[in-house]
């Protein structure tokens, strides 16, 4: 029995061992999952307990965080007085996490009261308490119910509304609270045209502010996956599989028309994109710009939200198409999940390569690493990734290098599961909109509103030149200070181009954008006067024009991200004729190839882009190569193309349920 027992706790040991000596923070990420399970099987609590104890204070965050979800699955008081001492100390990120591991444990009442200050604090760390507070009074623990009625009163009275809202919010979730919030109502949503049986499509993605012009594509956290939802839903809206798509984002302000300072009225809860092509807004966060990592806190208002979305959709043929590792995609699994509706996710191996990239040059380390999940949440994102990966019906992947091996390797899913639940789909553009701009351009001397209005900017003596163009969010991940940082250090490359970027809010930046624009500037200090220009985020329209206008005057693309999982931007510069440089990393190396339409590089150095720059200049402007690029595009990257391979998906999986709920 002894020899059992010294094996067994050895076993934790070793696999806590393997946590720390992870030649990457992604790869401990997943040995962090290993060794809970194995913590799970101790012979010896108490002394496994009393290992991992000591180690929620090691220096290594990686190995900190780990040993509290390891904490959390050992049968010992001890765990609780640990994770609970750690829960009281209120140090970011480590209180979230032992909120977390307590989800698993008995409830307690002191516990229960910590939990509910965290909720007060908001955000990340007050959403997984309230999951945590939630989870023990469903599960009956009167303590924890009590506790949250009687803070639900003390902040009504303190005449707290958010903590109020928040509070009714997690009661609501809870059978038996007699607290009841209900969801907007939407009984449009139930009409159905009699006669068709297609496939409602439901796409959420709150980071957007969507339009029929996407006249506020660019800002803020909305990428270039609002610009993806907003063309594929008006492309699989058209196909005849497809009875409606239903993209759902937030509920922005709307300045007055008169101009006053009176405070903005919200935009319509609901609109039209395009034929059968239907917007939800759903109104939270009041109207200022919200950062993706400020929402977790509404995690419970938007799972009533989808809920009422998906009951007024029963009896058609749903299916979820989920995305991203945000509290919109947590609240509409869980959603769908409790309608029994169909869903389907896009997976990748984020944020895991994201933290590679990080950490590989230098960003990221494993002391600091505490900090950086603080702010990005990378450990419940890469958990969220696991377990939707895990759980969904079907899964959706980009086309990318070793997709396949990352996601076992990283995200920890069956090779065979993997083969049998998923499809490759490679994401697409709107070549129409490339196309228009084309044919402006072929009908009129003079350049367009846009591009004029660009042109206007830079000095007369400049005004000849190409440009160098980079268009996207601002966010250092995007790596727009790498990019003008490797031309300002290049006399031959700064006194031949001109320097470009659109995206974002510049005139109200929020914070990420502020950072973002503040390192531009520090980098392009060497450079002569004028050789940047730095536009805000314009309609769909514009940025064509503007592609197509570099293209047509010796241009090049450059995309500096630290990675990217497709790179839609890229993407539409190769439509409209560029010669790209773009991130190894990712999606890109499926579509660009060195020397022929551009190069990839290692975009995390600023000497590997100035390189890469160099070595498509001799490209840029030869309409032979250009005609290729935009050839290939239509033939393989369309939205068109991409339409179609996923309605395959959504019908055959429908259609599966039908027969076996016949």
């Amino acid at each position: 029995m002894t020899t059992t027992t010294t094996i067994r706790t050895s076993a934790l040991a070793t696999a806590m061992d393997k946590v720390r000596s992870a030649p990457r923070i992604a790869v401990a990420m997943r040995a962090a999952e290993v060794a809970t399970a194995v913590a799970a099987r101790a012979q010896d609590p108490r002394h496994d307990a009393q290992l991992l104890a000591d180690l929620v204070d090691d220096r290594d965050a990686v190995v900190a965080l780990a040993a509290l979800h390891a904490l959390g699955a050992i049968a010992d008081p001890l765990a609780d007085e640990t994770l609970v001492r750690v829960l009281a100390r209120g140090r970011a990120p480590f209180d979230a996490h032992a909120a977390w591991a307590l989800a698993g444990r008995r409830p307690s009442v002191v516990a229960a009261r910590l939990l509910v200050d965290l909720m007060g604090r908001g955000g990340f760390a007050g959403m997984i308490a309230e999951r945590t507070a939630v989870e023990w009074a469903r599960a009956g623990s009167r303590d924890t119910l009590d506790i949250l009625r009687r803070a639900l009163v003390a902040a009504d009275e303190a005449g707290d509304a958010s903590a109020v809202a928040q509070l009714r919010s997690a009661l609501a979730m809870v059978p038996g609270s007699a607290v009841s919030v209900r969801g907007t109502k939407r009984t449009h949503l139930a009409d159905r045209r009699v006669g068709h049986q297609g496939v409602v499509v439901v796409q959420p993605f709150l980071h957007a502010r969507l339009d029929r012009d996407g006249t506020s594509l660019g800002s803020g956290d909305a990428g270039g996956i609002a610009s993806l939802l907003r063309s594929l839903g008006g492309s699989l809206a058209g196909l005849d599989d497809i009875d409606e798509v239903i993209t759902i984002t937030r509920a922005h302000g709307v300045v007055p028309a008169d101009g006053s300072l009176r405070r903005p009225d919200r935009e319509a809860s609901s609109a039209f994109l395009g034929p059968n092509h239907r917007i939800e807004r759903i109104a939270f966060g009041g109207d200022s710009p919200l950062p993706l990592r400020e929402t977790w806190q509404y995690r419970t208002l938007l799972e009533r939200e989808f809920l009422e979305i998906g009951r007024q959709l029963r009896g058609r043929r749903v299916v979820w198409h989920l995305r991203m590792a945000d509290v919109g995609t947590l609240a509409a699994a869980a959603a769908a999940r409790r309608l029994g509706q169909t869903v389907v996710f896009t997976v990748a191996p984020d944020p895991h390569v994201v933290i590679d990239a990080l950490e590989s040059d230098g960003r990221l380390d494993r002391a600091g690493f505490g900090m950086a999940d603080a702010a990005a949440q990378y450990w419940f994102r890469a958990r969220m990734v696991e377990r939707l990966s895990a759980q969904v019906d079907a899964l959706v992947l980009l086309p990318r290098p070793a997709i396949q091996s990352e996601l076992v390797e990283l995200v920890g899913l069956d090779p065979a599961d993997l083969a049998s639940r998923s499809t490759v789909v490679a994401e697409g553009v709107d070549v129409g909109e490339i196309d228009r701009a084309l044919e402006r351009s072929d009908a009129s001397d003079r350049p367009a509103p846009t591009v004029a209005a660009i042109l206007e900017r830079i000095p007369e003596a400049r005004r000849h030149l190409p440009w160098m163009l980079a268009i996207g969010r601002l966010n250092p991940l995007k790596g727009p200070h790498r990019f003008v940082g490797a031309v300002a250090g290049a006399p031959d490359l700064h006194d031949r181009f001109n320097i470009v970027l659109i995206g974002g809010d510049v005139d109200a930046p929020s914070a990420d954008e502020r950072t973002t624009l503040d390192l531009v500037a520090d980098a392009a200090r060497p450079l002569p006067s004028g050789a940047l220009t730095v536009v805000a985020h314009v309609p769909p329209a514009s940025i064509a024009d503007a592609l197509v206008h570099a293209a047509r005057h010796g241009g090049i693309y450059v995309c500096a991200s630290d990675k990217e999982e497709f790179g839609l931007a890229i993407v539409e510069a190769l439509a409209a004729g560029l010669t790209v440089v773009a991130p190894q990393r990712g999606g890109p190396s499926t579509y660009v190839t060195d020397d022929a339409n551009g190069a990839l590089c290692d975009t995390s150095s600023v000497d590997a882009i100035r390189a890469a720059i160099r070595r498509v200049v001799p490209l840029a402007g030869d309409e032979v190569r250009a005609a290729q690029s935009r050839a290939d595009v239509r033939e393989h990257l369309s939205i068109d193309r991409m339409a179609t391979a996923l309605s395959a998906v959504y019908t055959a999986l429908v259609a599966a349920d039908e027969v076996a709920a016949a």
